[in-house]
């Protein structure tokens, strides 16, 4: 990893990655629930560790991916996400990040799920549940605020975040229709 040293208090150093040139840190996300001793375990003590509400969501929506190491037999069994779980939790938490940057990286990862994913009809189906079971009720209203014209905020942070295109004429176009596909099953 891209480790930089990082001064959180006079006279400590702490090992951050950081992302877009040195301008944004890396930190590891874990639910608030989560115990400081495993947590120090996992990633050791000097690492920014971020305690996120409605991570819980995202352990809660998970699937098994079985990986295959790059040389000989052996192969892991991960645990990650549902890419609706991601999609709808980026949809919920975007809004309440500090940094713009964060927030544009939580869009791009939004429509890269919305641009590539094979079946997107099993994962809109699936985030019309989240959102009939009562799961960030939010979420639609987030979208809509920030996807209201092809002028709007999020769609020229996702043009930004992605650059220039060379599959598709009109990128904030694509991008604004894929959010609006999103809200029909908000």
């Amino acid at each position: 990893m891209n480790y930089k040293e990082h001064h959180l208090h006079i006279g400590k150093m702490y090992p951050v990655v950081l992302y877009k040139q040195g301008k944004i840190p890396i930190d590891f996300i874990t639910s608030p629930k989560t115990k400081n001793k495993l947590v120090e375990e996992l990633v050791g003590r000097q690492i920014i560790i971020n305690k996120v509400d409605k991570f819980d969501f995202l352990l809660e929506n998970r699937i098994s991916i079985k990986i295959r190491a790059e040389r000989g037999k052996t192969s892991y069994k991960i645990q990650c996400p549902k890419p609706s779980a991601f999609l709808y939790h980026k949809g919920a938490i975007f809004i309440d990040r500090e940094e713009e940057l964060k927030q544009a990286k939580d869009l791009h990862y939004m429509y890269f799920i919305l641009r590539y994913t094979p079946n997107l009809d099993i994962i809109l189906a699936e985030v019309a549940e989240y959102k009939k079971n009562g799961y960030f009720v939010s979420v639609s209203k987030n979208i809509k605020k920030y996807f209201e014209r092809k002028t709007s905020q999020g769609c020229l942070m996702i043009e930004k975040e992605n650059g220039p295109d060379e599959y598709i004429d009109d990128l904030r176009q694509d991008i604004f229709e894929r959010f609006n596909e999103l809200l029909e099953f908000l």
